[in-house]
């Protein structure tokens, strides 16, 4: 495999990405090898804590930095802040949020921008039937990080 074809963004799946899918249980995304480092995610919701870890594992693509999220036991949430594009062509570093918004509600998706004062940035909603399915936060122009379903915060 050639250098660029290893740093090639991975492309995000509506229901997750390579061998991750949103649902799938926390032993069956570890067997995948794409997952690393186990920590807790946010404690502010109170316990139980949500189980997290690092997409590090030693078959994750090289490139991609995220994290994925267990509520319950299940795949609940996937945010990444380096090497991955959605299939609408919307890149973390690259897309602004306008454009992502753009680019999905051209695909017959309801998508929106607001600007968070509390956070200071821009949060993109995508959603289909009224349920999240996608979610960048922008730090300035560009996208920042992109999250399935939706960008998680620890408020």
């Amino acid at each position: 495999q050639s250098v660029s074809a290893a740093a090639a963004p991975q492309t995000l799946r509506l229901d997750g990405i390579g061998p991750l899918k949103l649902g799938m249980t926390r032993t069956a995304a570890v067997r995948t090898g794409w997952l690393s480092g186990r920590g807790t995610g946010c404690p502010l919701g109170g316990p139980p804590l949500p189980i997290t870890y690092r997409l590090r594992g030693r078959a994750a693509p090289a490139g991609v930095t995220g994290t994925a999220q267990f509520e319950g036991g299940r795949l609940r949430v996937l945010s990444f802040s380096a090497g991955v594009r959605t299939a609408a062509g919307v890149t973390v570093g690259v897309t602004t949020p306008t454009q992502m918004v753009a680019r999905y509600r051209a695909r017959g998706f309801a998508a929106k921008a607001s600007f968070s004062s509390t956070f200071q940035g821009t949060f993109v909603d995508v959603t289909r039937r009224g349920a999240s399915v996608i979610g960048a936060f922008a730090e300035g122009k560009r996208v920042t990080s992109l999250a399935l379903p939706a960008v998680p915060v620890c408020d």
